[in-house]
């Protein structure tokens, strides 16, 4: 929404103009609201941006954790860079500052840094792990690239015969993460489970945020009264579905 208004910013000008909302059209021309929103878009493409990457069925803590901590480096990144004056992480601010005349009389560098500041404690508020080593989940992440001596005592043993197993390197390679941690549970069933309880555990909601979703195109307002769990279930199922093929096989009524 952002991305569009500044991309249409000249013609909402020319609709302020003639519609004579001259308080609003002042307002919106305004240098510093000009580049406040110009902040703003690049900002939103980077949280959309954030969040896209969030998303989706097969996922994990780990890989989650991984994105939020190079969100987090890269907002470190954009304060030492809007510190000394380079705004080239935020490109229609950046383009905008170039053009805009008497830029001292607006601090952005303060407001910027004020903001990136905040976000930076949100998101410290919100993941408070996000910046700490876990052994565990190093060991979950690449068995062979752990130091087994910061793994618990019970799972250390089983650690060293996993990660000289050439035949575990090799579907390693090959395989999902959770398929290769199902596939290893009952051979290395300590490091199996720990494992396994790192990777279960729902960490966005888009399950159910997609469950919640799919009744709007099912349930309709030609089908309001339509019971829809059955229906729902072949839409939430991950399955490929044979519905041409369970149509093919089913006899056709003959006629009379």
């Amino acid at each position: 929404m952002l991305s569009r208004l500044y991309e249409l910013k000249d013609e909402v000008e020319i609709f302020l103009q003639k519609q004579k909302q001259d308080k609003l059209y002042e307002a919106f021309r305004e240098e510093d609201f000009q580049l406040s929103l110009a902040y703003l878009v690049d900002f939103f493409e980077a949280i959309n941006n954030l969040n896209m990457k969030l998303q989706g069925r097969n996922t994990n803590i780990i890989a989650h954790s991984d994105v939020i901590r190079a969100f987090t480096e890269k907002n470190h990144l954009w304060k030492r860079k809007v510190q000394v004056g380079n705004f080239s992480s935020f490109s229609h601010l950046n383009e905008l500052l170039s053009e805009t005349r008497n830029i001292e009389q607006y601090d952005v560098t303060k407001e910027v840094l004020s903001h990136l500041h905040s976000l930076a404690e949100e998101f410290m508020h919100y993941f408070p792990d996000v910046s700490m080593e876990n052994s565990l989940w190093t060991l979950v992440q690449n068995p062979f690239n752990t130091d087994v001596e910061l793994l618990l005592e019970s799972l250390q043993d089983e650690a060293i015969d996993l990660k000289c197993d050439p035949g575990v390197k090799k579907d390693f390679e090959t395989m999902k993460l959770e398929e290769f941690w199902v596939k290893y549970l009952l051979m290395y069933p300590k490091v199996g489970e720990e494992a396994l309880r790192v990777i279960l555990p729902f960490s966005s909601p888009y399950l159910c945020e997609a469950g919640f979703s799919a009744p709007v195109v099912l349930k309709t307002k030609q089908r309001n009264r339509l019971d829809v769990e059955n229906d729902l279930r072949c839409a939430l199922s991950s399955f490929n579905r044979r519905i041409s093929d369970l149509v093919r096989k089913k006899q056709q009524h003959p006629s009379h």
